[in-house]
């Protein structure tokens, strides 16, 4: 097995089995693209933004290619007449209050949450509708790890009132490769929200499969379910560990696609 490292400005990864996996890892995106960008979206753009990051999955041969991207995710953002009051009327409107005292101008109404159901931008790999989903059974299998990274896209504490993420991990195996890109979201008092979307490939096979899931828990309901000894003694911290909010919702609602190479 013939393994060329990647490393150049901000840029890692490896070519492997026919496959080039990139991450790349830029700095937040500077004033003067993030006005560009809002003007091009139609909304204001998340606080954190890395729109220069990247995850970029090519099949060398083919040129078929799947990527992640901040700008592209945005672009699935509801901005809808009602969008604005998809989540909780008040805290929409405080969250753009803050925004207007902070000196940031509110553009078009928006899914001001920032919510996306983005499963990567494709090129030459067309997903079609499968019965067949991830085999997690295999992927239990402890194998050395060739490369392994992960990569905030962006973020936002929509005005001190949650956070809204949009992340990804990537691990290469000498069998193959897996991705999780996970949206995620909590709005305080009301809900938290995740999107994830898995790809896997095992090398060897002429097919990438990707699942999409979502899950959604009122806010209050994911509280009750912070351990503790006693009354009042529960761990308030972990409503932000992603982690425990990820172990506590269950019952996704999930897709599986795949693609042929």
């Amino acid at each position: 097995m013939e393994i060329e490292q990647i490393e150049a400005d901000g840029v890692t990864g490896l070519r492997v089995h026919g496959w080039e996996v990139t991450s790349c890892h830029r700095p937040i995106l500077s004033n003067t693209s993030i006005e560009e960008h809002t003007a091009e979206l139609g909304f204001n753009v998340p606080e954190m933004i890395f729109g220069d990051n990247y995850l970029r999955i090519r099949h060398i041969e083919s040129g078929k290619e799947l990527s992640f991207r901040a700008l592209d995710a945005l672009r699935m953002v509801d901005t809808g007449p009602l969008s604005a009051k998809a989540v909780q009327v008040s805290i929409a409107r405080d969250w753009f209050e803050s925004r207007r005292m902070r000196g940031i101008p509110v553009v078009n109404p928006f899914d001001w949450t920032f919510s996306t159901r983005y499963k990567g931008t494709s090129k030459g790999l067309e997903f079609t509708t499968s019965t067949s989903g991830i085999d997690y059974e295999r992927l239990k299998v402890r194998e050395d790890i060739l490369f392994y990274d992960e990569n905030i896209l962006f973020e936002d504490d929509l005005g001190d009132n949650g956070t809204s993420q949009l992340a990804y991990k990537v691990r290469v195996m000498p069998s193959g490769f897996f991705v999780l890109l996970r949206f995620f979201l909590r709005v305080d008092g009301v809900l938290f929200r995740i999107y994830d979307t898995r790809l896997y490939h095992r090398f060897g096979t002429d097919s990438v499969v990707r699942e999409f899931s979502t899950r959604e828990m009122p806010f209050d309901e994911v509280k009750r379910l912070l351990p503790r000894k006693e009354p009042g003694d529960e761990d308030l911290s972990l409503l932000n560990n992603i982690q425990f909010v990820d172990g506590v919702i269950g019952n996704p609602a999930v897709e599986c696609e795949a693609a042929s190479i």
